[in-house]
């Protein structure tokens, strides 16, 4: 049950004022003294703030001033009953002196070292900044503790542009200590020939673990290394959220993540970096999940390095011919390429911005293991569409982006270019396709609807089995798979029909499931198959893709991206096949001596 706590600011008046005197009394070995004539002054400023339970008694309280100069908050005292200790009445009176200041920079305190406090300040979101010897005649050595409040400044605007303009890449503290030293392969990070592709960043959390270090002189040549890269702010409710996020995200599914680990993740998510460089086996071993679950790169130093390294390489970029045509060509996305194409298929008109699908496509392009981008284009260098295939998952091909251009090929390219996705999924042994484009234009929902997709939440899954089975196998298989995710329950509308009697005896069902299912085929169905021979010099431009690059001139493209087309024979031969009739459709292209072909095709 919930504990009732009111946090609430007292004055000179209030009634709580002796008793938060006489706890800071008490308390005056680690707090300092202070005169009751200093208490009264914070009072009457209205500059302390007390945590009190249900009943009214005080819990705790938090002393602050603010400091015009710097803008700031500067944390004086913060102190718990003890009875009341450990059931986070620190946090909800950091987080209320903290939210009732966001027009300040920050909250600074100094606590000593000794006194071993760090890691209570840590989870109320300060960062260990910096280090001073006291004033007191022992000299005892103070860290400076410092929560942001990410408002504007030169520096945080030079971040963002940091984020607009490169890839960055926020490294953890193994990675980030290696790069101070010489032979190190992380080094390789900061290599000349990376400068305008990569940023290496860090967030403030790096701070706090520079901070565990042991020797002083360590930690002070650790720090000032530290200012030397582009630190990515994020707020710190922000962090608070994401830090509570991952950590329920861990319990439920038993990972083993240390505490440091589960910071830094937050700090890299909330900073909205793409990408997170680490050596820890634990969350290398979680990258597929943490990427489903916060969209968050997860990559060694020579994973990211190779990456960037293929991106570069020319030999990689060779363009195809699309569906055999010799006007249109599909090639992958080059890194050089990405401001331009950005501005090309931005959807500005549904609210994306520019540095939103810049940092997208960086993200992709730095894991090109998984993700695939690729660029249709008409004769030399006109874009028509762009496309991203997400390959994580062993039995789902995803595709996150999907953009294609107004003009006479849009509602034709936009089919043509779902059939060939669904294509690759089913041959690379995937059982579903989902495509999770936020912005799709009406053209692309019209041919997804069209290709029996099913709307699952703000995605659009479809199930694709490359298999001949019975009705009754394929209903079987299809309860299998739905249960693999809740998303996949979709199966079960198709299996419970597939346990129907018109599943095999309606030709127009029929027709429908395997159009559900494609390219599954049900092979005790009562559903007319047909072969059709058909001359090379057709083939290539009705649906042989294959035969037509092998012609120097290609097909024709109109023709070969439409999936609906006519073919014209002679009256004769027709077998009885009457108009209207429903059925498959098998190719049987015959030899000539300009091509090698003599072969039946699907």
């Amino acid at each position: 049950m919930n504990e009732s706590i009111e946090i609430k600011e007292i004055d000179e008046k209030s009634k709580y004022l002796p008793e938060v005197i006489e706890l800071g009394d008490a308390n005056r070995q680690t707090l300092g003294h202070l005169s009751y004539e200093t208490f009264y002054e914070y009072a009457l400023k209205g500059q302390i703030i007390v945590a009190l339970d249900s009943h009214g008694n005080l819990m705790g309280y938090v002393l602050y001033r603010k400091v015009r100069k710097t803008n700031s908050i500067v944390l004086g005292q913060l102190c718990i009953k003890p009875s009341f200790r450990r059931r986070g009445i620190a946090k909800k009176l950091v987080n209320y002196l903290s939210q009732n200041n966001q027009k300040t920079y920050g909250i600074k305190l100094k606590c000593r070292r000794d006194y071993g406090l760090g890691p209570m300040w840590e989870k109320l979101g300060f960062q260990a900044v910096n280090e001073k010897v006291g004033r007191s005649k022992k000299g005892k050595l103070l860290t400076v503790w410092w929560l942001d409040h990410d408002r504007p400044t030169l520096f945080s605007s030079h971040a963002a542009q940091k984020l607009d303009s490169n890839l960055c890449a926020i490294v953890d503290i193994e990675v980030f200590l290696e790069l101070k030293n010489e032979g190190k392969k992380a080094n390789d990070l900061q290599e000349d020939w990376l400068e305008g592709d990569l940023e290496v960043c860090v967030t403030n959390e790096i701070f706090n673990a520079i901070n565990a270090l042991e020797d002083d002189n360590n930690r002070k040549q650790q720090r000032l290394f530290a200012e030397t890269f582009t630190k990515l702010p994020c707020k710190y409710q922000d962090f608070d959220k994401f830090l509570k996020i991952l950590n329920n995200f861990i319990l439920e599914n038993n990972f083993q993540i240390n505490d440091l680990a589960s910071r830094q993740l937050a700090r890299a998510i909330a900073s909205d970096c793409p990408v997170f460089v680490t050596r820890d086996r634990q969350i290398l071993d979680l990258s597929d999940r943490l990427y489903e679950k916060f969209q968050l790169e997860i990559v060694t130093p020579e994973n990211l390095i190779a990456n960037l390294d293929d991106l570069n390489n020319k030999n990689e970029y060779q363009p195809a011919r699309l569906a055999g045509s010799n006007q249109l060509k599909i090639l992958p996305l080059r890194r050089n390429q990405i401001e331009s194409i950005s501005q090309h298929f931005l959807a500005a008109e549904k609210g994306e911005t520019l540095e939103q699908l810049k940092r997208k496509l960086r993200q992709w392009s730095v894991n090109s293991e998984h993700f695939q981008c690729e660029v249709v284009v008409e004769g030399e260098n006109r874009p028509l569409a762009l496309i991203a295939y997400n390959k994580k998952k062993n039995h789902e091909l995803e595709i996150p982006l999907l953009r294609v251009v107004g003009g006479s090929l849009e509602g034709t390219l936009a089919r043509y270019l779902l059939f060939r996705v669904i294509s690759d999924s089913a041959q690379t042994n995937r059982y579903f396709t989902r495509i999770c484009e936020p912005y799709l234009k009406d053209s692309l929902i019209r041919a997804i609807q069209e290709d029996a997709f099913f709307r699952i939440g703000r995605d659009y899954l479809k199930a694709n089995l490359d298999v001949a089975e019975t009705a009754s196998q394929l209903s079987k298989r299809l309860a299998d798979l739905a249960k693999l995710e809740p998303d996949y329950r979709f199966c079960l509308q198709i299996a419970a029909t597939l346990n129907t009697e018109e599943a095999t005896k309606n030709m127009q069902t029929t027709a429908d499931l395997e159009r559900c299912l494609w390219p599954a085929k049900i092979v005790d169905a009562e559903l007319l198959t047909l072969v059709i021979p058909i001359q090379p010099r057709w083939a290539k431009d009705l649906f042989d893709e294959g035969l037509a690059n092998q012609w120097l001139f290609g097909s024709k493209t109109e023709i070969a991206l439409k999936r609906e087309l006519v073919y014209y024979r002679s009256k004769r031969g027709n077998g009885g096949l009457k108009p209207g009739a429903i059925g498959r459709i098998l190719w049987y292209v015959s030899y000539d001596r300009h091509s090698s072909s003599g072969e039946t095709k699907a």
